[in-house]
């Protein structure tokens, strides 16, 4: 198939991508900028550039070299590139470099999104003059102190590597998500004391890139699981029946939780850093087939991918460890908390039962004050019907003393029948009452059954 050299980027391809990010990309002043630039065959120091429109002149009046480096850093993963939009669409169009890196660089700008965790598998591509350009986006872990404690942050470096066999025009294009990055500290190192050993080989810069951020994984990796075991501790050492520490765990279960949204990103993180140690390994193949590299070369390189993607491996069954440990954790909690919320339920169900009890009980005195009430009711009655001419407080004309009538046996003989009466009546109607809630409960139960 044949190569179609890319279109030529224009001035407002970059207004047309900015409405969908959240920061820019690029630096809108050009005084704002930090380049980074090294041609070896001028045999001078690196150019440090702090104005993009200074580096644009010197792409445009320069002779391309045999070897260049172009790194260009953001201030933070938070922050733009520190380049103007202009400036790196004069080196794409100067270099014939297709959209694939442009793609790749609009991911800085803001720190790694979830969303993007597949995002930056390597890809090669062969041109007419039989160089290739090879372009990744690597994301790596990062540690930062915080008042004494180690944390981690998630981190990217841009990778464009134009090779050309014949050593003509190489080109390296690095893009840091920090200032005075590790990379940057490494390759400023080289160039100044043998900067032929980094250039000559094509596989040396990939090779300084892998080897200053790839270890740091296990170590971020490391204090997951820490994080992870503090959890299983925490679990295994709840007590569902102290309130205090109830509360504490309904926020530990959300621990592991965010343990787990944490650990999700990280497999296609790594899963893409894996595949690009394997597309290195497939491309060193190619050139060996094609006698472009020594034998020697190329047995080094196998060795050291093949180390790579080892250590790749065990990183990513590792984290799959940790999925699975979480998840665990998360049921056991889970489970922990449901047997609490059941000795509520029985603790609440006991006490409602104290309380109906307690119910009846009032409910008996209730009964004894209405009986009472019943006996006292009738007698009142009668003594209210009568009249109080059964009594003589003032003792009639005799001297004050106080008589009961002849008749009172009217009161007694009425009073006495109507209270009988009356007790009968209720009597009655509460045994009634109660037949009937027992007939309701046997028809109840029986339906149950």
């Amino acid at each position: 198939m044949m190569y179609i050299p890319p279109r030529q980027l224009e001035p407002g391809h970059y207004d047309t991508v900015r409405p969908y990010q959240r920061y820019p990309t690029f630096v809108s002043s050009p005084d704002q900028s930090s380049i980074y630039v090294f041609d070896a065959d001028t045999g001078r120091e690196p150019h440090v550039f702090t104005n993009s429109e200074r580096f644009e002149e010197h792409l445009s009046t320069t002779k391309k070299p045999r070897n260049r480096v172009v790194s260009i850093c953001s201030v933070n993963s938070m922050r733009p590139l520190r380049v103007t939009f202009n400036a790196i669409r004069q080196l794409i169009n100067q270099y014939e470099i297709g959209p694939a890196f442009l793609d790749l660089a609009l991911s800085f700008g803001d720190k790694p999104q979830s969303s993007n965790a597949g995002h930056g598998g390597m890809t090669v591509i062969h041109r007419d003059d039989g160089s290739y350009d090879i372009q990744y986006l690597f994301t790596y872990a990062e540690d930062y102190n915080v008042n004494g404690r180690t944390s981690w942050t998630i981190r990217q470096v841009c990778v464009f590597h134009r090779y050309d066999p014949s050593g003509s025009e190489n080109l390296w294009i690095l893009l840091h998500a920090k200032s005075n990055s590790k990379l940057q500290q490494h390759v400023e190192a080289a160039m100044r004391t043998q900067p032929g050993i980094l250039l000559s080989d094509w596989f040396s810069m990939h090779s300084l890139i892998l080897s200053t951020y790839l270890p740091s994984w296990r170590w971020c990796i490391a204090k997951l699981g820490q994080e992870i075991e503090t959890t299983v501790d925490a679990a295994l050492t709840f007590d569902s029946s102290d309130t205090d520490d109830s509360k504490k765990s309904l926020l530990g279960l959300l621990k592991p939780q965010y343990l787990g949204d944490k650990l999700l990103p990280l497999s296609s993180r790594l899963g893409v850093a894996l595949d690009i140690v394997q597309r290195l390994e497939e491309f060193n193949t190619e050139l060996n087939s094609k006698s472009i590299t020594s034998a020697g070369n190329f047995q080094h390189v196998t060795d050291e991918t093949k180390y790579q993607k080892a250590v790749l491996q065990g990183y990513l069954n590792s984290i799959s460890v940790l999925e699975k440990k979480v998840q665990g954790i998360s049921d056991l909690l889970a489970v922990s908390l449901n047997l609490n919320y059941q000795a509520v339920t029985v603790e609440i169900n006991n006490k409602m039962l104290k309380l109906t009890n307690a119910a009846i009980h009032d409910n008996a005195t209730v009964k004894v004050v209405t009986l009472v009430t019943l006996i006292y009711l009738p007698a009142s009655f009668v003594s209210t019907l009568l009249g109080m001419n059964l009594f003589d407080f003032d003792g009639g004309n005799d001297g004050g003393e106080f008589t009961i009538s002849r008749q009172f046996w009217i009161f007694v003989i009425v009073a006495v029948p109507l209270t009988l009466l009356t007790l009968a009546s209720w009597y009655l109607i509460t045994q009634r009452r109660l037949r009937l809630i027992r007939k309701h409960k046997i028809s109840d139960a029986e339906k149950a059954e």
